[in-house]
């Protein structure tokens, strides 16, 4: 497993945006995945990490990670911490 991911510097949740917190850490997230500014099997932020960087509730903090992981982007594991999953094959 690779180094922790830091946070991009100076990016901050639009507290003002009529778009929900968690959907834009989400696709911060995302985005920064599909640039390939995160590699698979980097490990992401802890919750409280997030929390406290972004001044944003553990609730959407997990909101964002389970629809992640919904859709095959990030994997968790136990004890460990939350990790972007190696890419799919796709046929």
């Amino acid at each position: 497993m690779s180094d922790l991911i830091p946070l991009g510097e100076g990016y901050i949740i639009d507290k003002e945006s009529p778009v929900p917190y968690y959907h834009q850490l989400k696709l911060y997230i995302l985005s920064q995945i599909e640039s390939g500014n995160w590699k698979a099997e980097q490990k992401l932020p802890s919750e409280t990490e997030f929390c406290e960087q972004l001044d944003i509730s553990r609730t959407v903090v997990r909101q964002a990670i389970k629809e992640l992981q919904n859709q095959g982007y990030l994997t968790t594991e136990k004890g460990k911490g939350t990790f972007i999953a190696k890419p799919k094959k796709r046929h």
